[in-house]
């Protein structure tokens, strides 16, 4: 008999972030799914351009750069995937756009001293990855409860545990910076920040980090 998938629950209580997504937003995503997909190809996109731009930063560091460019790869494997939901749907990926949620965490980000700015990148890249799993966690439980969009549940079911795995590597990769107890400091700082940024948005959007 197979093992029955974990609920949102369980995936939420292994991630770092302080707080759920805001009520609602699941519900609201499930309800415009085309604009959801539409956003989380952008989301790849970008999440495959960060990889890679941290590579250009620090093409010193083997372990990153091995990491970061695997990641990248499987950002645009994602792509592809999320392109060919919104094709069936006669839709397509959003433009590239400012992603507010974004800004807010990165105008907190140390921007002249290293290691701190590459740590500050690397817990940047952690948050985004936990909160999508966060996010499409939501969403997954929400699809299975109405029975429909399986083409969606097949794709989330994947997406979820990836993003777990992202967050945890990026994490890792900022482990390596800093003397323990100063980086769970700046850790715990980067999380309060994360949460009032998702507080802010309030879920209002069904895109990713709405």
């Amino acid at each position: 008999m197979p093992e029955a998938p974990p609920t949102y629950d369980q995936v939420f209580a292994e991630l770092p972030l302080l707080a759920p997504s805001p009520d609602g937003w699941a519900e609201l995503a499930a309800s415009e799914l085309s604009a959801f997909l539409a956003d989380h190809a952008v989301c790849e996109q970008q999440a495959a351009l960060f990889a890679l731009s941290l590579v250009g930063h620090y093409p010193e560091d083997r372990d990153l750069v091995d990491k970061m460019s695997a990641l990248a790869a499987e950002e645009a494997v994602h792509l592809r995937r999320v392109a060919a939901a919104l094709e069936r749907r006669d839709a397509h990926p959003d433009r590239r756009r400012a992603n507010p949620w974004v800004q807010r965490l990165r105008q907190h980000m140390e921007t002249d001293r290293e290691p701190l700015l590459k740590v500050d990148r690397l817990l940047v890249g952690a948050l985004i990855e936990a909160r999508s799993c966060d996010r499409f966690t939501r969403l997954l439980s929400v699809l299975r409860a109405r029975g429909d969009d399986p083409d969606v549940v097949r794709l989330l079911e994947d997406l979820g545990p990836a993003e777990a795995r992202h967050w945890r590597t990026f994490h890792a990769l900022a482990k390596r910076e800093l003397p323990t107890a100063e980086l769970e400091e700046r850790w715990r700082r980067w999380l309060e920040i994360e949460r009032e940024a998702t507080a802010a948005q309030g879920g209002r959007s069904p895109t990713v980090h709405g």
